[in-house]
């Protein structure tokens, strides 16, 4: 019976996708969902969160001049782990993150970390399951969802520009608003700007401050 429920358990990890809610078994992760949910309960009213990966962690580091200057006052929780896939942000999301909050605004940006294991389309189905679990639980909260960011190379260039032309349609100009980074922060096909992304990836204090020039109109117009 044991075997059984071990190869099921192998069965149904490998069937798992962007769509398909999972932690991470790593503790620290645990810790970091956990540190969250408190934050989520100590804070009731918390009006904007930021959900993704090391790219908004992020705002916490080389972004943090940028965040303290405009986010900070305004109360925005970063909700963003280094390393999560838009299937470990969709669990986050349903386990307890957002469980009692009234959000005016969820700015949403995934799905780099999911290029090497998942195609174009089963990773923008993640990023619309995510959209509609939050629309479900926060039918209150505006959803800004930016566009997959650049990364070096021709290949990674090729599969998030087609991501992203998915996932523009998930904007209703009601509730969901799409907006397109990408154009603003890629150099050439292929290429990024190392003063932007100094190792191709993540983001330095200017790719934060431009992120932050191109998002602030919408930004605003959403939360007022």
């Amino acid at each position: 019976m044991k075997v059984a429920l071990v190869f099921a358990s192998l069965f149904l990890a490998v069937l798992a996708g962007p769509s398909d809610p999972e932690p991470r078994p790593d503790q620290w992760w645990v810790d970091r969902h956990n540190s969250f949910v408190s934050n989520t309960i100590s804070n009731p009213a918390t009006p904007i969160i930021f959900y993704g990966d090391s790219i908004t962690e992020g705002w916490g580091g080389s972004g943090a001049p940028v965040f303290n200057e405009h986010f900070a006052p305004l109360g925005v929780a970063n909700y963003g782990i280094g390393g999560d896939q838009v299937q470990h942000v969709l669990w986050r999301i349903i386990n307890g993150e957002v469980e009692g909050l009234n959000p005016k605004l969820i700015v949403l940006k995934i799905g780099t970390n999911n290029l090497g294991g998942h195609t174009d389309r089963e990773i923008a189905d993640g990023i619309g399951k995510i959209i509609s679990t939050i629309r479900s639980m926060l039918p209150n909260t505006k959803v800004l969802l930016l566009s997959v960011l650049p990364r070096t190379g021709e290949a990674n260039f090729a599969k998030i520009a087609n991501i992203n032309i998915f996932i523009s349609k998930f904007h209703d100009g009601v509730n969901v608003f799409y907006q397109n980074i990408f154009d603003n922060m890629a150099q050439s096909w292929g290429v990024v700007d190392l003063a932007l992304f100094p190792d191709g990836l993540h983001l330095s204090t200017p790719g934060y401050q431009l992120w932050y020039d191109i998002m602030s109109p919408w930004f605003y117009a959403l939360i007022q």
